[in-house]
């Protein structure tokens, strides 16, 4: 069905039908519930996160030495500067980001005589270092700052307030999560009947004769899971080099269960597909299977995702708040990197980034990029079943848009959960599917509908965007909702 800007909030009206049918879902609905209100919930329950921010430390703690021929492992140990209230700061320990350009500047704040390389020797007063970054892309605008002696994590966040202070650019390197590191993991859906719908949806897409215009979104995230589909779905994916390992943790040989964050990547790789059919996808691993990411990673998979391998739209379903609030530097290095190279070739770049879950105003990054400086970036927040602001989902002035982030249907991976308090977790066979909630299930819905406009009716990016916020509803502090996918 064309693209209906008349329906307002509904922009696809009649594309995609709810999944569950008319059959009975009161227990899986009651799941889904229990999992929204733990992400509701979770903001004022400082032991809870942090008990669980532990195990993850503890999960990490034994390092396994890679083998000969093996691709380096997505691990990243971390600290957390604890909060009350709220979410917790997660950084990299023992290092702080400073941009090139501030490092190397030469004028000092005035009133200090002759120009000195003033940031050289401010940063050396605080006891620090220059080191290179470990991503090539991002040498020419990023450094990194090692203390001469040893730092505690707070010690460190310290000395960013003040050498910002200064004039500085520095800031933490900050861990970025899968969009709130302790999201509940998803939910069991029985194969056939309950899916019938979205795959009624694909083959009918597949087979309708629209233009033939290719266009690549790439899903930056755990990577995807080594197993090919029976069922045909996301068989394409390139899978060398960004496998999700499922199981790695705790460290060195895993404990037979899914980790954490498991499938997660394979979750979003699936709801691109569900909305865009024809669109090409690549699947990147930036995160480790347990939702723990290095901004500089995943910076610099932005870049080569864009730069390197061509992609249009580039989905974060991740993401991070910060000290102060301030933007984490190296992805906005690789934001500035990609501005400018789409610039140079009048290149329509879209990066799609969720919003998060923490239930307030307060920023969360990539997604708080948004702005006339990063027109680029479009931030989702998340939307109830009945499209409605969710309680969950955090919003604020600078968030694009929202769509449906509770109970939605898409691909999942081989495996079992971890034990439960009341059971044995979950087992997924071959071709599973799942229900999971979040904004990280908003984001490559709109993701999806970007790249569906384009090729459907070979317009720009930004006129499939225009057009996709024209026909949603504004909610204050939710941007234009829009409804795409059906939740539960």
């Amino acid at each position: 069905m064309p693209f209906n800007q008349e329906i307002t909030g509904d922009p696809f009206h009649g594309d995609f039908h709810d999944w569950y049918g008319d059959g009975p879902r009161d227990p899986l609905a009651a799941a889904v519930q229990s999992e929204v209100d733990q992400l509701i919930n979770l903001r004022f329950q400082p032991d809870v996160r942090h008990d669980y921010l532990r195990l993850l430390q503890g999960r990490r703690a034994q390092l396994a030495e890679p083998r000969p021929g093996d691709p380096p492992a997505v691990i990243t140990p971390f600290d957390f500067l604890p909060v009350g209230v709220g979410f917790d700061t997660l950084l990299v320990p023992g290092q702080l980001l400073i941009t090139r350009q501030s490092y190397d500047g030469s004028h000092g704040p005035a009133g200090l005589g002759a120009p000195y390389r003033y940031g050289q020797d401010v940063v050396a007063g605080f006891g620090l270092e220059p080191r290179e970054v470990d991503c090539r892309a991002l040498r020419d605008r990023v450094l990194r700052l090692v203390p001469t002696r040893p730092m505690g994590s707070q010690e460190l966040a310290d000395a960013a307030r003040a050498l910002r202070a200064l004039g500085l650019d520095v800031s933490l390197c900050y861990i970025t999560t899968l969009a709130g590191v302790v999201k509940p993991p998803p939910h069991k859906v029985a194969s056939g009947a309950a899916v019938k719908p979205a795959l009624l949806v694909e083959e009918a897409r597949l087979a309708d004769g629209g233009p033939d215009r290719p266009v690549k979104v790439a899903v930056i995230d755990t990577g995807i899971a080594a197993e090919i589909r029976t069922d045909g779905w996301l068989a394409e994916v390139p899978r060398a080099g960004n496998i999700d390992p499922l199981d790695a943790f705790p460290l060195p040989n895993g404990d037979g269960f899914l980790d954490f964050a498991a499938g997660h990547g394979t979750f979003v790789a699936g709801l691109v597909r569900e909305v865009a059919p024809k669109a090409e996808i690549a699947v990147y691993q930036a995160s480790d299977s347990d939702g723990i990411a290095k901004e500089e990673t995943v910076a610099c998979a932005m870049i080569r995702a864009v730069i390197e391998d061509g992609a249009q739209i580039v989905n974060l379903s991740l993401g991070c708040q910060t000290q102060d609030n301030m933007p984490p530097i190296a992805i906005q290095a690789a934001l500035e990197s990609i501005t400018e190279w789409a610039r140079e070739r009048d290149r329509d770049i879209l990066v799609v980034a969720a919003a998060g879950n923490s239930g307030d105003a307060t920023p969360s990054w990539p997604a708080a990029f948004s702005s006339p400086t990063f027109p680029t970036v479009v931030s989702v927040a998340g939307l109830t079943p009945k499209v409605q602001p969710a309680p969950w989902s955090t919003r604020g002035y600078w968030v694009t848009c929202s769509t449906i982030g509770q109970g939605l249907l898409s691909t999942y991976v081989q495996g079992q959960d971890p034990p439960q308090p009341n059971g044995p977790g979950q087992v997924f066979g071959p071709d599973s599917w799942a229900v999971w909630s979040g904004t990280s299930f908003a984001a490559p819905q709109i993701a999806g509908a970007l790249a569906r406009r384009y090729q459907d009716e070979g317009i720009s990016l930004r006129d499939a965007l225009s057009g996709l916020l024209a026909a949603g509803r504004p909610i204050s502090g939710f941007g234009r909702a829009v409804k795409i996918l059906p939740g539960i």
